[in-house]
């Protein structure tokens, strides 16, 4: 029984010893400052359910935490934190000057899984790989010679569909029907 208490002892004695050297000798690494965070988060969700308004979009809610907070702020998306900026110059040199801390994606399962172990564009992380795949999508696809020839692709397209909207819209309006066309299980309501 004494071997056991005088154990105990010497284990917490051990304990207090060494936390005692490390807050007397750790030095903290250097903070890193971040954008203050937008108030209203809840625990689980964040600020999600400050876009859920359908009368407010999107970049209208974020205006107005923009005023509030300045031109750059953090918000939480869920459980993670999001970096919001709403300045020209400051989005530029975010995208320019510091663009390989901001390119960096976040590791899951699900982007190993859709991405092929990270091979997808959209997935991949910052490095020789991701700039390799980025001059040939930026070449391939968003050339202006690319855009100009399927161009008639996009505009066949954009007629086909509202031409099928309109047939829906006749075809509820001779039936008695409401101003609701159905698209592909999708409602439109006018």
């Amino acid at each position: 029984m004494d071997l056991q208490l005088s154990l105990v002892a010497l284990v917490v004695v051990t304990f207090a010893f060494s936390l005692f050297i490390r807050s007397r000798f750790w030095k903290p690494r250097a903070v890193r400052k971040s954008p203050p965070l937008a108030g209203g988060a809840w625990p689980i969700i964040g600020h999600l359910r400050l876009f859920k308004n359908p009368a407010e979009p999107l970049h209208m809610a974020l205006g107005k935490l923009a005023d509030k907070y300045g031109p750059i702020f953090t918000i939480k998306y869920g459980v993670e934190r999001a970096v919001v900026v709403s300045s020209s110059e400051m989005a530029k040199e975010c995208l320019k000057t510091h663009d390989k801390v901001f390119s960096s994606r976040v590791q899951s399962v699900v982007s190993e899984i859709l991405g092929y172990n990270y091979a997808f564009f959209a997935f991949s992380s910052y490095g020789r790989y991701f700039h390799e795949i980025k001059k040939k999508v930026m070449h391939e696809l968003f050339s202006n010679h690319r855009i100009e020839m399927l161009k008639h692709i996009r505009e066949s397209e954009v007629s086909t569909s509202i031409r099928e909207i309109y047939e829906q819209w006749t075809k509820n309006k001779k039936s008695g029907g409401s101003n609701e066309v159905v698209v592909s299980n999708e409602r439109m309501v006018w």
